[in-house]
């Protein structure tokens, strides 16, 4: 005899009829697995030889592309991902944050940029 399908609406997660979750429901209801948070973890304890490594291409990289590379992933670190602008109606404009400072820095100013930041990481650690 075969073995009872599992993919039935019987074994559907259960959703009201505009599609939302009804209570007591969940695409996940084991949560987030734990295995997850343990490589979460392992990895943050290798930031500081992360960030060193983009600091030294960033600085020292051979190939321009590394170089800006690791000087976005540090300004991203340390300044945060710049705002994303979001667009509604074609007649209207751009809703939202369209530059951010760093974004109208020149290319001296944002080399001096990671410098300066690379230096503060250097002496905090």
């Amino acid at each position: 005899m075969a073995a009872e399908r599992q993919n039935t609406l019987d074994h559907a997660p259960k959703r009201g009829p505009q599609g939302q979750w009804l209570p007591g429901a969940s695409p996940n209801p084991g949560g987030r697995p734990k295995i997850i948070e343990d490589i979460r973890d392992l990895a943050r304890e290798h930031t500081e030889t992360a960030i060193n490594a983009l600091v030294h291409i960033a600085e020292s990289g051979k190939q321009e592309s590394a170089r800006v590379a690791a000087a976005s992933a540090l300004l991203d670190r340390g300044w945060g991902k710049p705002t994303q602008p979001l667009s509604g109606d074609d007649a209207m404009p751009a809703i939202g944050i369209n530059g951010t400072a760093v974004a109208t820095l020149t290319a001296e100013e944002r080399a001096a940029l990671v410098a300066g930041i690379a230096e503060s990481l250097r002496a905090a650690s």
